[in-house]
């Protein structure tokens, strides 16, 4: 039990014993050796009452730091929250940015900006979700369209919906492209998908004299493949660069290709709707 406490009990007992000797007749002198006894208790209660004031106040103060406290960091929560809120609109900027770069890169192609907004989540087919803003006057797209990054060729579009669209990499095993090497030779041949551990393209039907370095770029040849009518996928387009020869007992050469797109950390992208009028 604190101080303060036996002090405030121990003087209530003793004014209720002067109580009861005030109340008595004749013990006037007992009364007087009795206040004169419990003057010390007085004073010791008096100095435990400033002693509890003190500790109230104490008491006050800490809750007042407490509230502060609380106040201050939930100040330093909402600074936390806007940063990160800031940092993820910056990088949005940078990609649309990267985008923006793609329309003057290829001045001649009509593009649509579109956001990554969902994957395959069963990993048996290399698809994207992309979706693009609701837009007074609606921009068709269609299926075999071709899609591109910043870095170069994302894939095709296979599935559309109101406003999104699914999109086939071109590292799935049912993606083929016609491909050029940016060499002297200048190559031709097909890059297939080859969605395994490490790399993930090759590319086949090259001739067996051509040159092939590694580092070479492989860029989009615009050849028509089957079974599509026509390659939607403009020439020039980098799709990834020569990993190493894979030797093949038949009358071609094969490569494997390091893609210049990382699929992984892919959030925008711009699908090719066509090309712009003269």
């Amino acid at each position: 039990m604190r101080r303060s406490t036996i002090l405030i009990l121990a003087l209530l007992a003793a004014g209720l014993l002067l109580l009861l000797v005030d109340q008595v007749a004749g013990l006037g002198m007992a009364k007087g050796a009795l206040a004169w006894a419990l003057g010390p208790l007085q004073r010791a209660f008096y100095a435990g009452g400033e002693e509890a004031g003190d500790f109230w106040e104490r008491l006050r103060e800490a809750g007042r730091l407490q509230e502060e406290n609380k106040r201050l960091w939930a100040m330093v929560e909402e600074l936390r929250s806007e940063n990160l809120r800031y940092r993820e609109i910056e990088h949005e900027n940078q990609e649309l940015r990267a985008l923006l770069g793609l329309r003057e890169r290829y001045p001649e192609l009509d593009l649509l900006e579109a956001e990554v907004i969902g994957r395959d989540p069963t990993g048996w087919q290399q698809v994207l979700r992309v979706g693009w803003a609701v837009q007074e006057k609606p921009r068709e797209v269609r299926v075999g369209m071709a899609v591109l990054a910043p870095a170069g060729l994302v894939g095709r579009v296979i599935r559309v919906y109101p406003n999104a669209a699914d999109v086939l990499l071109i590292t799935d095993i049912g993606s083929s492209v016609s491909a050029v090497v940016q060499n002297e030779d200048r190559p031709t041949g097909v890059v297939d998908g080859r969605w395994q551990e490490g790399t993930r393209l090759v590319m086949r039907y090259l001739p067996q004299g051509a040159v092939l370095r590694e580092g070479d770029w492989v860029l989009t040849a615009g050849l028509r493949l089957p079974p599509f009518e026509e390659e939607a996928f403009p020439p020039g387009i980098p799709i990834g660069r020569i990993l190493r020869r894979v030797t093949v007992a038949d009358l071609h050469q094969q490569v494997e290709l390091v893609p210049a797109v990382d699929f992984d950390r892919l959030e925008w992208v711009s699908i090719v709707l066509g090309s712009k009028s003269p």
